[in-house]
């Protein structure tokens, strides 16, 4: 389980798929904010990092000092819905990526969150 001190170690890291497939940057951990526990990364995708996409910190793992594989693959944080990467995530786009991710979540309950 991560916590929320291992937030730190998320940011700056390559965010990979299971196949190894690059999918970008870390940018931003978010927090649940009634518990504080991690939920969400926010990942720099596309060409020089131009786009963001968010994608469950849930079944994550770190892969030496400069990766994280993400239990997502590419597309699916690809295809994720365009969230406003502010330093909150509203009812609203809590809702839409818990919908487009429950496949992946199951059982784990995403709340809303902020940026660490």
């Amino acid at each position: 389980m991560t916590t929320p001190q291992d937030t730190q170690e998320y940011i700056r890291r390559v965010a990979v798929d299971a196949e190894g497939n690059r999918i970008g940057k870390v940018a931003k951990v978010y927090l649940d904010d009634q518990t504080g526990q991690p939920l969400w990364l926010l990942v720099e995708t596309g060409l020089f990092g131009a786009r963001q996409s968010f994608a469950p910190i849930h079944g994550s793992r770190f892969d030496g000092d400069q990766l994280v594989v993400l239990a997502v693959s590419k597309d699916q944080v690809k295809d994720a819905p365009n969230i406003d990467a502010d330093a909150h995530i509203s009812e609203s786009e809590k809702h839409a990526l818990r919908e487009y991710y429950s496949d992946h979540l199951g059982g784990a309950e995403q709340a809303s969150g902020h940026a660490e």
